[in-house]
Order: structure tokens, then C-alpha cells, then sequence
């Protein structure tokens, strides 16, 4: 399993951010499963009016969920990561909302995870800057990569001084 974090300052920000992300998965037939802390619903329309002219592509990205989800319906998020582990391609879990919100819902992904094979399965943890101070660092070191508009880097790549710890 590998862990993605990636940072935003708003709404239309973190669309813009993994939109060409998601849309190359869909293309690649990668099966996306969201988890955000608000309702993404009438950005993701916004950017996709302005952005995407092709109606296959965004019939696709209006197929995932960019609703916010209720960490507290367990049972639902169960459901979705046993259909996660049924599919043969890859799979990507976006995260998204403050870190209360990111930390709850690992908390609860990762019961499951470690009860069946996620081998396959992206993370990709989407922080508003928002919402905490002080522990970047922290964050970057809980992760493997980093995700921003022009895709997934190695965090030293993003962060020249940045050297995770052991």
C-alpha cells in the first residue's frame, strides 16, 4: 500500500489539484473510492463546465463521489473497501478535509485494511493548509509521496530541505 499526501487552500483547489490525477486513473480503469469532510458536488461541476469539454471523461468523474462522508457509518465504508478488494486493477482512496477529519477516517480505513489485501491501494491524503500549523513535517513523514497540480513527486522534489525521518 502506498500513502499520497497532497495540500490545498480551498474547494476548487483540491479539484484542480487531482483532476488530471483522476482523470488519467480512470482512463487507466483504476477504481477511485472518496472520503471527504465536505461536499465537493458543485466544484467538481464548476471546474468540469470550465475544464473538461470531452462528455465520456466527465460522465466518468461524475461517477465518483465527490459528496462529503459521514466517518461515523462504518458499515459503509466497509461495503465500499470489500468492492475495492474485489477489483483486479488498482486502486485509489482519496481522503480530503482537515486533519481531525484525514486522522479519523485512516483510523477507520486501516481496521480494514489490514484485516484483507490492499496491496493495490493508493492513499492519497488531501489536507486543507487551512486547518493546521506546526506539524508538516509530521504529515510528509506518514507518507510516501506528495501530490500537487503537476502530479505525484518525491517529497524532496517539492521540499529541497526536507529529509524524512527514520
Amino acid at each position: 500500500m502506498c500513502k499520497i499526501c497532497g495540500f490545498y487552500a480551498s474547494n476548487i483547489h483540491l479539484i484542480t489539484m487531482i483532476l488530471p490525477f483522476v482523470k488519467e486513473k480512470i482512463q487507466e480503469e483504476v477504481k477511485i473510492e472518496t472520503f471527504f469532510e465536505e461536499n465537493l458536488k458543485e466544484s467538481i461541476n464548476l471546474v468540469l463546465n470550465n475544464l473538461i469539454t470531452n462528455k465520456k471523461i466527465k460522465q466518468d468523474i461524475l461517477k465518483i463521489n465527490w459528496k462529503n462522508t459521514e466517518l461515523k457509518k462504518h458499515i459503509n465504508i466497509e461495503n465500499n473497501l470489500k468492492e475495492l478488494s474485489k477489483k483486479k486493477n488498482s486502486n485509489i482512496i482519496f481522503i480530503g478535509g482537515t486533519i481531525n477529519y484525514i486522522n479519523d477516517a485512516n483510523n477507520v480505513l486501516n481496521k480494514y485494511i489490514k484485516q484483507n489485501d490492499y496491496k493495490k491501494t493508493t492513499i492519497i491524503n488531501c489536507y486543507n493548509i487551512l486547518e493546521f500549523r506546526d506539524n508538516i513535517k509530521e504529515i510528509l513523514d506518514e507518507h510516501d509521496y506528495i501530490l500537487n497540480t503537476s502530479g505525484i513527486h518525491k517529497t524532496e522534489e517539492i521540499f529541497e530541505e526536507y529529509k524524512k525521518a527514520n
